[in-house]
C-alpha cells in the first residue's frame, strides 16, 4: 500500500525572458504510509515544485499524482513560517479547526495540547512579531499537526533557523512523528538533515529535476550524528548531489 504514488510527473514554465524551461522530468516514485521521506538535491532542481504538486498546491503539470484515500488529510509547513501577523499564536494554530467546523471547546483543547507539545503554551496570546524565528516556525509546525494529518509536507522547514534552534525543532519533530506516525515528505538541501531524519532520500539531479537515486537510510534511531556510519552516508549523498 502507498500513501503517495507519482507517475511520470513533468513540469515546465516560462521564465521572465519568455523562454520555456523544463523544471521536472518524468518523476516516478512511491512513498509508504508512515514513512519519513526526504527529497534532496541542488538548488533549482524542482524539489519544492514537486512538493507543491504532490500537495495539490500546484495544478499545472503532466503525469499523475495518486494519494491513497486513507491519507487524504494533509498539511503543509512552509519555509518562511506563513503565519497571519494579525492573529495570535492561538488563532493561527486554530485556523484549520475553524474551517472544519470543530466546536469551540474542542478547538481550544486541541490547540492548547499542540502548543504545549512545542513549548508554546505561554505564548498563546502573543502575535508572530513578538516571537523569535524558531518560535514562529514551531507555531507553523503546530498549525500543521493540530489537524491530525495523515501526510505532512515540509518545504525546507529549518532553513530560516540558526543551527541550535533547528536542532531542537528536528528533535521535537522526530518525537511527534514517532508518536503519531504521519507520512512526512520533506524537501531540504542540507545533507545532514536528510541523514538524521529520513527513512529514504530521493536525490534529484540539477534542472530538469528527476530522480538520480533513492537511498535507503538504515541507520538505527536515535541517530548518532557524529558516528562514522553517519558521515559515510553524508559523503555518499554529497557525491550524488554535487554537479
Amino acid at each position: 500500500m502507498f500513501a503517495i504514488k507519482l507517475e511520470n510527473i513533468s513540469k515546465d514554465f516560462d521564465d521572465p525572458n519568455g523562454k520555456r524551461v523544463l523544471a521536472l522530468k518524468d518523476v516516478s516514485m512511491e512513498i509508504s504510509p508512515g514513512e519519513f521521506f526526504v527529497i534532496a538535491g541542488p538548488s533549482g532542481s524542482g524539489k519544492s515544485t514537486l512538493l507543491r504538486i504532490m500537495s495539490g498546491l500546484e495544478k499545472k503539470y503532466t503525469g499523475e499524482v495518486m494519494v491513497h484515500q486513507d491519507h487524504s488529510r494533509i498539511s503543509f509547513v512552509f519555509q518562511q513560517f506563513a503565519l497571519l501577523p494579525w492573529l495570535t499564536v492561538f488563532k493561527n494554530v486554530e485556523l484549520g479547526l475553524v474551517a472544519q467546523g470543530i466546536p469551540k471547546a474542542k478547538r481550544k483543547e486541541k490547540v492548547m495540547k499542540e502548543l504545549s507539545e512545542f513549548g508554546l503554551a505561554d505564548f498563546a496570546d502573543s502575535y508572530p512579531r513578538e516571537l523569535s524565528g524558531g518560535m514562529r516556525q514551531r507555531v507553523g509546525v503546530a498549525r500543521a499537526l493540530v489537524n491530525d494529518p495523515k501526510i505532512v509536507f515540509m518545504d525546507e522547514p529549518f532553513s530560516e533557523l540558526d543551527s541550535f534552534t533547528a536542532q531542537g525543532l528536528r528533535k521535537d519533530l522526530l518525537e511527534l512523528w514517532r508518536a503519531r506516525h504521519p507520512t512526512i515528505v520533506m524537501v531540504t538541501h542540507v545533507v545532514e538533515d536528510a541523514v538524521e531524519l529520513a527513512d529514504r532520500i530521493a536525490v534529484f539531479t540539477p534542472q530538469p529535476g528527476t530522480i538520480k537515486k533513492i537511498v535507503q537510510n538504515n541507520l538505527p534511531r536515535p541517530r548518532d550524528t557524529r558516528s562514522s556510519d553517519f558521515y559515510r552516508l553524508e559523503d555518499e549523498l554529497y557525491e550524488l548531489i554535487k554537479p
